[in-house]
């Protein structure tokens, strides 16, 4: 856990181009993005929104979201979207590299320059060697983030950056174990020199059930691999398809968002088996060097989206 700037983090900044922009190194693995056209989502939206349902226009929707900031801004991070609102919430991921490098999540509204900050990330290497990544709501002191003055922490369980529990971390705790769990990441253990594309499963507690407290020292990870799973959510990311002529994987990214190929790029789905748009609840990739695309819905709140997006930084190919 960090308190400040260690030594640790300036080891990882040396590393810092390589472990978070690989992409050259992991050309196989990339996923293409294919324009997609208007989905039948959104013109389902259309149909109701003489109904006043909570589909709501990106304009509206931001005025929503800055209006629950100034009353009660834990509501917006912490909430999961309406179920209702069928559409994506639009957001943008900034990322600033340095000797600690961080992030930052906005909103988009109706273009992309109208952005409203949400959430700020820190990277920093842990004392075990594990990846964490410090979370605040100040946009102003990313790179000072500590756990003092953050609210969430997504911690790497492991040295290859394969599993990742995001903690609340609103509420004092000297146990992290003790803290409340909002998400869980696993990739699969990729081996280096393959093609295979990244695998992911999220964890997540399902919002309409009565959760029973976490016991102390059990991870959603270890639950879930025991079987026990009656109140969680498993999502997986969707498979893309494999063009022959190309060689290369290919998503449909709704409203073109995605814009260059990566292996960071992908879509999760409640079910990834079935071919349906209605499954999708969040995808992300690339706009350019340092700007992606971050796109959810139900039951997705802002910071576990913001948290899933950012274990995808973590280089785990290298041999």
């Amino acid at each position: 856990m960090a308190d400040s700037l260690t030594q640790n983090d300036e080891i990882f900044a040396r590393n810092d181009e390589f472990d978070e922009d690989e992409d050259h190194a992991n050309q196989p693995q990339q996923i293409v993005p294919k324009h997609h056209p208007k989905s039948s989502i959104d013109s389902k939206a259309d149909d109701k929104q003489d109904n006043q349902t909570l589909m709501i226009a990106a304009t509206n929707f931001k005025y929503d979201i800055d209006k629950i900031f100034k009353t009660d801004k834990d509501t917006y991070l912490y909430t999961s979207i309406p179920k209702d609102h069928l559409g994506f919430v639009p957001c943008r991921i900034t990322r600033h590299k340095g000797v600690s490098t961080t992030f930052h999540m906005y909103f988009e509204g109706q273009n992309e320059n109208d952005l409203t900050f949400l959430l700020t990330a820190r990277k920093h290497l842990s004392l075990n060697g594990h990846s964490e990544y410090i979370i605040g709501i100040d946009e102003n002191i990313s790179k000072t983030l500590t756990d003092g003055n953050s609210v969430a922490l997504l911690k790497g369980m492991n040295i290859i950056g394969s599993e990742y529990v995001l903690y609340d971390q609103r509420f004092c705790s000297t146990n992290p174990q003790n803290k409340e769990q909002l998400a869980a990441i696993v990739y699969n253990e990729h081996i280096f020199g393959s093609k295979d594309i990244r695998k992911l499963t999220v964890l997540l507690r399902d919002p309409e059930k009565t959760v029973e407290p976490t016991k102390e020292h059990e991870v959603l990870i270890n639950q879930w691999r025991a079987g026990h799973t009656t109140d969680l959510i498993e999502i997986k990311n969707k498979t893309p398809e494999y063009n022959e002529e190309s060689k290369k994987y290919i998503l449909n990214f709704f409203e073109n968002r995605v814009k260059l190929p990566s292996h960071k790029n992908f879509q999760l789905c409640t079910s990834p088996g079935e071919n349906h748009e209605d499954n999708i609840i969040m995808q992300f990739g690339r706009i350019d060097d340092n700007n992606f695309a971050l796109d959810y819905r139900y039951p997705l709140t802002a910071i576990q989206a913001f948290g899933i997006a950012l274990s995808s930084f973590h280089n785990r190919f290298r041999p």
